[in-house]
């Protein structure tokens, strides 16, 4: 069969591939695709030439789609749903063993959210917030709202993020947040910190609201630019990791499964069809934008 991949060529220009996707060998599957979202600060920066990738390059990594054939050795049955990771594709041939099983009762979108689930969850366990700690979170994008989550489901409760965008702060006050423009909390208040915005004044703010000794986690790539240390890194001794690709997330989903919530699919509302995806990378450029956009693939494909 054949099947459509999104494309970056050069700066800013994508274009759709086709090409055959042969029956899959052992060990693999052939996945029919669904829903494939875009995190949009990662790929803008990839298209907009932020970041360096050989060329070309496939965009995407969020997909969930429904195994049509599987190779010798494989345990997952035909019309299984899972989720992977080989982006914006009508199908993909995909290593059974890094396909996550969706359980029956888990929906398409909420099901989405164990890709960057894992890898907030990540970046928690490196700096390991307690229940008795402040949390500061800067950015209420997919991955600041993804990082309330996990933290409220382990307990910890005292969680603020900065966000300039009003609509993300009352999404983020859902998700178990108190929700603050920038500008608007004092320094020296928080234990913890989590870097989402992808903004050098983001970040900044971040540690300057720090208190001394307190430890701080990046986990935001495609940044609008250099994240640079403010003083109060240097002044108040602080602890600062970075926090990129996910440990395990098989482990994660199968602690998502059992945690997960309704308001999980509204990060993942914005839908358009796989023919409205490149010009909808020209629309995510301008404020306000969404947390993600999702390309449903029982639209039709990339040509209609």
């Amino acid at each position: 069969m054949k099947a459509q991949q999104l494309r970056l060529d050069g700066l800013r220009r994508m274009t759709w591939e086709t090409h055959q996707l042969d029956a899959p060998a052992e060990g693999k599957v052939r996945i029919r695709t669904l829903l494939s979202a875009v995190s949009v600060a990662s790929e803008l920066s990839v298209v907009d030439g932020r970041t360096a990738h050989a060329l070309p390059y496939s965009l995407g990594y969020q997909s969930l789609g429904v195994v049509e054939q599987a190779g010798a050795g494989v345990d997952l049955a035909v019309g299984t749903r899972v989720v992977a990771f080989y982006g914006h594709a009508s199908a993909a041939i995909a290593q059974a063993s890094r396909c996550i099983e969706v359980p029956t009762d888990i929906t398409d979108r909420t099901a989405l959210a164990a890709v960057l689930g894992e890898e907030t969850a990540k970046g928690i366990r490196k700096v390991a917030p307690r229940p008795d700690e402040r949390v500061l979170i800067a950015g209420a994008g997919l991955l600041g709202l993804l990082t309330i989550f996990n933290l409220t489901r382990l307990g910890i409760q005292d969680v603020t993020v900065l966000e300039p965008d009003p609509e993300r702060r009352t999404l983020a006050r859902l998700f178990g947040a108190e929700a603050l423009r920038p500008g608007k909390t004092d320094h020296d208040q928080f234990d913890v910190g989590f870097e989402c915005s992808a903004s050098p004044a983001g970040f900044s703010e971040l540690l300057t609201c720090l208190r001394p000794h307190a430890r701080a986690c990046v986990l935001s790539d495609g940044n609008w630019g250099q994240l640079a240390l403010p003083a109060a890194f240097h002044e108040r001794e602080l602890s600062l990791v970075a926090s990129s690709d996910g440990d395990n997330y098989h482990a994660y989903a199968a602690w998502l499964w059992v945690n997960a919530h309704p308001l999980l699919e509204r990060l993942f509302e914005v839908t358009v069809s796989p023919a409205e995806l490149i010009p909808m990378f020209e629309r995510l450029r301008r404020w306000p934008r969404p947390v993600s956009v999702v390309a449903d693939w029982t639209r039709g494909t990339a040509f209609e």
